[in-house]
């Protein structure tokens, strides 16, 4: 059942990070397309300016559960290379356990911004879209990396209080 729920989070996560990719390219396209018809033809495009912020929390959120599943995260092993391999299993399972804290404090600030803006109705400047469903993408890519960061947990939960060869990192 767990390697089932592994499985559509991987998926989910791959599908994020692939729409986060895809939103880099718009915002490429986007940004080029307001540079050229602004210095060259004098229109600015406001929709650039509107949809640009949106489109790069999508690129930061989307794509951080997979960062974070293929190991793609900065870490500093400095201080942690010379521990014992269970110690530094049981510090990474301490860190993940802080990191997942801290991200559902962070989902729940985030989702209740995004609520009180679809209560009261807030809508784009210019556009008049809807602010809500673009707030929602930050809690929506961090609840996708705590479930992420909560998978590697178990794993590591595991691994921590298995056999004694297998205590380390996973």
């Amino acid at each position: 059942m767990a390697a089932k729920h592994s499985g559509v989070i991987g998926r989910a996560s791959k599908t994020a990070a692939l729409l986060s990719g895809l939103a880099t390219l718009a915002l490429a396209v986007l940004i080029s397309f307001d540079v050229l018809m602004r210095y060259f033809f004098n229109r600015p495009q406001l929709i650039v300016d509107e949809v640009a912020p949106f489109l790069l929390i999508l690129v930061i959120f989307g794509a951080a559960a997979q960062t974070f599943r293929l190991g793609g995260h900065v870490r500093v092993d400095l201080v942690t290379a010379h521990l014992p391999p269970a110690v530094r299993a049981w510090l990474r399972a301490v860190n993940l356990a802080i990191g997942i804290v801290f991200l559902a404090v962070v989902i729940w600030v985030t989702a209740q911004s995004a609520l009180t803006a679809y209560r009261y109705g807030r809508v784009s400047a210019v556009m008049l879209y809807p602010l809500w469903v673009f707030m929602l993408l930050i809690p929506a890519g961090l609840l996708l990396m705590a479930l992420c960061m909560a998978g590697a947990l178990r794993r590591q939960l595991r691994a921590a209080l298995g056999p004694q060869a297998g205590r380390d990192e996973v």
